[in-house]
């Protein structure tokens, strides 16, 4: 068996590994990787060789760092099946969509506004019309079924916890007359979560395990302080009749604070007042849930009461323009809940012309905000920031949440691994910045795996069949690749 590391490895982006097993290819994930453009354009035009001779694609969830580069495979001249939840394809239809859409703009904009004379045309990774002919691909597998791939090869999917329809694989072949097992995370998600229910817990120990490391190296603040933050930032807008922004994630973000401000209303915590989800991507996810109640877990199931889970908040949900536009003549009290987390895009820009130099107006950030950004701006208290076309004075209030992040931290990816931290496990700590991985992998060596690796882009590790090949690990983990 030969893992091929082609993707987040070493950084926290564009999920994707292949799997060579008993004559099979298998991609685990097919993400696209974001960050600087030049660096971005690279790795998003680059597939394993001869993807068309892939085998299967096993797509673990439907963010677009795991399911964004579909389409370039799907281009590449891949026909064969990609399996997934049937929650994961409702998410990734969405996901992907959106991206399309994007990749044509940008590919417009730079072709009219970035491009020299003699310059060949930016083109866009892929385009809308792409989408459909990839969707047909898409195999529904539930949770806990066993899936035969042929050639004695099948997987399995479990709940991950980390958003909806997502999973962990694993998969068993036999190999040199022996049984085999190999567990992938991909993102695993917090304990005692809203919505969703407790990832479901490792069936055993494996063989060889290819984890996520996003949080590797810390600790999240604990899920019990989340609410109160939340309900005093309401309290706070209805106390000053202002209005209370939340930047947030499309995918699994605005849901969860949906579902808060959904029991804050039911046990009587805060009255009713306008609320509005501005994100055409956040509304249609927000029906995707509504698809898929038996992903739910029992206090949600609960509290959904058989009608749509989020009935009973009287959320105007803004799909179009002048739906937008139209909630800024509400002046307060009210919540907005509007993508993007970063500010650097999406309708949250509109609503932020309109505050930020109001003194009682509030905007309440839910996690850590990357560098440069102008969400990360504001969270840092700058007195002066450029909004889209011009340069405002910041008066508004902000706060942060911590705790809403949809992966586990360090101790609680320990807690799930706990079955295989064994020394007949083999470990690939993938999934996060170096020193989250570096740290994650020395923890699994303290915990008591047999060999721990952090490999790099491109590297492969061979398994039973054949000698080890190069260690590419940091020298402060034991063992060879």
């Amino acid at each position: 068996m030969r893992i091929q590391f082609c993707g987040a490895d070493r950084t926290v982006t564009g999920s994707c590994h292949l799997i060579e097993v008993n004559g099979l290819r298998i991609l685990l994930d097919c993400g696209m990787y974001q960050g600087h453009r030049e660096t971005a354009a690279r790795l998003n035009g680059w597939l394993p060789y001869d993807p068309a001779r892939f085998d299967a694609v096993i797509l673990s969830h439907g963010h677009l760092d795991h399911c964004g580069k579909l389409p370039v495979l799907l281009r590449a001249g891949y026909q064969g099946p990609i399996y997934c939840t049937p929650a994961t394809h409702g998410v990734a239809r969405i996901v992907l969509t959106d991206s399309a859409e994007i990749q044509q703009e940008n590919a417009e904009y730079l072709n009219r506004r970035g491009r020299a004379p003699g310059d060949e045309p930016v083109t866009a990774l892929y385009t809308a019309a792409d989408i459909p002919p990839l969707l047909r691909l898409f195999k529904h597998v539930p949770y806990g079924q066993r899936h035969d791939l042929g050639r004695g090869v099948a997987f399995t999917f479990y709940d991950a916890g980390h958003i909806l329809g997502s999973a962990y694989i694993v998969l068993e072949w036999s190999e040199g007359g022996a049984a085999r097992k190999l567990c992938f995370t991909a993102d695993i998600g917090r304990y005692d979560t809203p919505i969703l229910r407790d990832p479901h817990p490792l069936p055993g120990p494996v063989d060889v395990l290819i984890t996520e490391s996003t949080y590797g190296n810390a600790r999240h603040a604990p899920i019990s302080q989340v609410g109160p933050d939340i309900l005093d930032a309401v309290n706070y807008a209805i106390a000053n009749r202002s209005r209370l922004l939340v930047p947030a994630f499309a995918v699994g973000r605005t849901q969860t604070i949906l579902w808060y401000l959904q029991k804050f209303i039911a046990d009587k915590s805060m009255p009713r007042i306008p609320i509005f989800v501005d994100s055409p991507m956040g509304v249609q996810v927000t029906h995707v849930h509504d698809d898929h109640p038996g992903e739910y877990d029992e206090q949600t199931t609960a509290m959904a009461g058989g009608r749509e889970l989020f009935d009973a908040t009287g959320v105007t949900f803004a799909v179009t323009g002048d739906d937008s536009r139209k909630i800024n003549h509400t002046a307060g009290p009210c919540v907005i809940i509007a993508s993007s987390p970063t500010c650097e895009f999406g309708r949250i820009l509109h609503h932020l012309k309109l505050s930020v130099e109001r003194e009682k107006d509030l905007v309440l950030f839910t996690g850590f905000i990357p560098h440069g950004t102008l969400g990360r701006r504001l969270q840092e208290g700058q007195k002066r920031v450029r909004i889209l076309d011009r340069w405002y004075d910041v008066r508004c209030q902000t706060r942060t949440v911590h705790g809403l992040s949809a992966h586990a931290d360090s101790e609680e990816m320990l807690r799930f691994l706990k079955p295989t931290l064994n020394p007949q496990t083999t470990a690939y700590v993938v999934h996060g910045e170096e020193p989250q991985s570096e740290t994650f992998a020395a923890k699994l060596i303290a915990a008591g795996v047999g060999r721990a690796h952090v490999p790099a882009m491109e590297s492969s590790a061979l398994h039973f069949a054949a000698p080890p090949v190069k260690d590419v690990s940091p020298s402060t983990i034991k063992g060879e690749m």
